[in-house]
């Protein structure tokens, strides 16, 4: 599509805007970073890009996750940009998204192991994004009081097996 050094070079400014939406994750769990001189400068080369993916996406129990989507974004078009298949980047996409309910789920698993506050903000923000990946399997495992909840974990081992189906699917 493009000639190798152009190629190299979008994939070098692509790779930065990644890094610099990490940073600014990080610096989102510490508010005080965003008012330093760095979190000025980190919000001000990655606002114009989060700005229009928020408008679409809307916060998950307070949490702002477009940096998620915006970083799968930028994978996939590093994807089309360095191999000119729109189907490649279509699995970097569906492989992104799976990786990214498989951890939900995982962590809603593992919250479930250790009987977290169901008040917690983090806690309601996993269980109300997981349940859509467990309500299919509530007619198996119903959801009992005081007991360990298995749909979650059906869930998982599904997703599991998606991201696997994916993954072996030739690309090329």
């Amino acid at each position: 599509m493009f000639g190798p050094t152009i190629t190299s070079l979008l994939g070098t400014l692509i790779t930065i805007l990644i890094l610099l939406l990490i940073v600014r994750a990080v610096f989102s769990w510490f508010p005080q970073m965003l008012y330093s001189e760095a979190g000025r400068i980190v919000v001000l080369a990655t606002e114009w890009y989060l700005a229009p993916i928020r408008r679409v996406i809307p916060s998950a129990g307070g949490l702002d996750l477009s940096f998620l989507v915006g970083i799968i974004l930028l994978y996939a078009l590093n994807a089309f940009i360095s191999s000119s298949n729109i189907i490649v980047a279509l699995l970097v996409i569906v492989r992104s998204a799976l990786t990214l309910c498989i951890v939900l789920v995982l962590v809603r698993v593992i919250f479930g192991f250790f009987q977290m506050d169901p008040w917690h903000p983090i806690t309601q923000m996993v269980m109300q994004v997981s349940e859509p990946f467990a309500r299919p399997f509530r007619q198996w495992f119903p959801r009992r009081p005081r007991e360990f909840d298995w749909a979650p974990v059906a869930a998982l081992v599904v997703l599991l097996g998606a991201l696997f189906l994916v993954s072996i699917l030739p690309i090329g």
